[in-house]
Formats: structure tokens, C-alpha cells, sequence
């Protein structure tokens, strides 16, 4: 079995949820004015941070466990409200 394989197993399993580069950028509030997902925004700025969690990658599609888009984005609030 692959470490993709077993990556989806256990997000399964536990409940967790995969989230799209779109989904992704929504969820962090990274859109456009017309209020579209800003996709490009997301993976030019946010998703090649050494300290974003890495990608499921399935083909063509890249997708980002939710569990660990939320841990990052409570990390760099706790980083930004000690600064």
C-alpha cells in the first residue's frame, strides 16, 4: 500500500476532511474582490511556506488535510499575536 493510500485511510477513518487548493484559499480568506477563491494567490504565497503542511498529491490535484491547514492557521496566529 502507498503512503497516499494509507494518508486517505486515516483521514477516513479519523474524520478528518481534504481540502482543494480553492477550498483551501476560501478557508483562509484568500479571495478575490468578486469573491471568488483566490487559487493562485493561495499557491504562490501560501502553499509552497516550508511551514504549510504538504500535499496529498492524487494525479493532477494537490489537496491539504484539514486538520493540519487548521493547526497551521492557529500556529501563525499564536506567531503574529507574539510578535
Amino acid at each position: 500500500m502507498s503512503d497516499n493510500t494509507l494518508a486517505i485511510i486515516a483521514a477516513v477513518v479519523t474524520g478528518d476532511r481534504w481540502l482543494t487548493a480553492d477550498a483551501c484559499a476560501v478557508y483562509l480568506g484568500m479571495v478575490t474582490p468578486k469573491g471568488e477563491p483566490n487559487r493562485r494567490g493561495f499557491l504562490e504565497r501560501i502553499a509552497c511556506k516550508p511551514s504549510f503542511p504538504k500535499p496529498l498529491v492524487l494525479g493532477n490535484q494537490k489537496s491539504w488535510k484539514k486538520s493540519e491547514v487548521d493547526q497551521w492557521a492557529e500556529d501563525e496566529r499564536r506567531i503574529s499575536r507574539a510578535a
